[in-house]
Formats: structure tokens, sequence, C-alpha cells
């Protein structure tokens, strides 16, 4: 069992590194492009919100990067992983490597740009001296939520898109309609409270409130029933999508080599 562990470990390693190379092969600027996009979209988002519009919300430009960098590493790690059993057809057909390795990779993949880009993140946090706090320990739970949801959601898409090809551009559509319902460029309290526990669905909704909370404000919102049920449902949305994801690809996986 340890020798089967640690040979998926390494599997793991050696795909994500594959994957993370191939993912700016022949750009110029290589993976600085996974640092560039966030800030080039922070820039326009903030001139047009912060300046003609006005949104009046302290540190702006901190509280828009890090909704920005965490929808992108969903974005990212869901999207590119539905193709990712297409881009390793040879793998699938020709040995016996467990498929869901593969997914893994490619979720890790997006993680380490994701690290990457809060590196940027906290870099701005000493420049506009937003400080650090404890709160950064519960910052890290909040990641490890996030990664699972992006993990259950990419087994889930790469499961049913060798099936259903045109599920690439309805979850484009879907990505670009989150990203506007979900408070990236806004705060939850501009929507009004009686959608709240509607809105609080989104596990991305709660992920990205509590972390500008606890990054930028050193703060969480009062500790009663009402944020616990809140936390409670993100909990169990995250990881019922992995478990529903790993299930979903387990029954599909037998005919991947066919549908590819």
């Amino acid at each position: 069992m340890k020798a089967s562990l640690s040979n998926n470990l390494r599997i793991v390693k050696d795909l994500t590194i594959v994957d993370f190379k191939l993912k700016y092969n022949r750009s110029v600027l290589g993976f600085f492009w996974s640092l560039l996009k966030p800030l080039l979209m922070l820039a326009t988002l903030y001139i047009v919100f912060h300046h003609l519009i006005k949104l009046d919300v302290p540190h702006y430009e901190l509280f828009l990067l890090i909704g920005i960098i965490l929808w992108g590493f969903f974005t990212e790690a869901t999207s590119y992983s539905m193709s990712a059993l297409n881009r390793n057809t040879n793998l699938i057909r020709k040995t016996n490597l467990n498929k869901r390795l593969i997914i893994i990779s490619t979720n890790i993949s997006a993680f380490i740009s994701l690290m990457l880009n809060l590196i940027i993140f906290f870099f701005f946090v000493i420049i506009f001296e937003a400080g650090f706090s404890w709160h950064l320990v519960l910052f890290a739970v909040l990641l490890a939520e996030l990664f699972l949801f992006a993990l259950g959601m990419s087994f889930i898409l790469s499961a049913l898109y060798p099936r259903f090809r045109d599920l690439s551009h309805i979850w484009d559509v879907l990505m670009q309609v989150g990203f506007w319902v979900t408070p990236i460029i806004y705060p939850i309290s501009f929507i009004p409270k009686q959608f709240h526990n509607w809105y609080i669905l989104n596990p991305l909704a709660r992920i990205i409130e509590d972390s500008r909370n606890a990054l930028i404000f050193h703060k969480l919102p009062p500790v009663d029933f009402s944020y616990l049920k809140h936390v409670s449902i993100t909990f169990i949305i995250c990881v019922g999508a992995l478990i529903i994801g790993v299930i979903i690809f387990s029954k599909k996986s037998k005919k991947f080599a066919e549908q590819i």
C-alpha cells in the first residue's frame, strides 16, 4: 500500500510538472502570464468601479484582487481539467494509469498558479499597509475548501466532457455569468438580506467574502447561528461536490478510452 501511494504521488508530481510546462509552452512570457492576467483585470475593473462608478470599499484594490485571484483559480482548474483526458489520450489508451491522477495533477498545477498570485497579493498588502494577523490561519482553511470544490467540479466536468463536447462552451458562459453574480467586484452587503441565504449557496461567495475579512479587514462576522449555518453549508457543498465527482468519474472512466 505504501509503495502504491508513493508511486501515485510520484505520478501526480510528474504529471503536474508536465501540465504546468505545457500550459505556457511556446509563450514568450511563460508562466508570468499567470501573474499578469489577474493584474491586468484588476487594473481595468479598478478604474471602472473605483474611479468611474466610485464604489466606496476600504482597500478596494486588495478587495478586488483577492476576488479575482480566487475566482481565477476555480475557473482555470475546472476549465483546464475538463479537457485533461483528451490531452492525455496516449496515457489513457496505452497504460493502466489511474485516470483520477490526471485530474488531480491538473488541479495542483492550477493551485501552483494560485500560490504565485497570492505572493503578488501579499506584496500589495505590504505596499498598501493592510497588515497581517492570525486570521491567515483561517484563510488556509478557506483555500482547502476552495481546492476540494474545484477538484470535485473538475471530476464531474472531465467525466462528462468526452461524451458532451458542448459542455466547454456552456461552462465558459456559466463562468462569465458567475463572475458577475459572485461578490467579486462588490461586497455581499450590496445584496438585499432576503437573498443572502440563496446567495451563500454559491460556495465561492462565502469563501471570497471570508477571505477578504481574514486577509484585509482582519475580522470575521459574529459567530452566531446564521454564520455557522453558512459555514456548514459551504463545507457540505465542497465535500459533497468531491464525493459526487469521484463517483461520477469512476462510473464513466470505463468508457473514456472509447470516447476520447
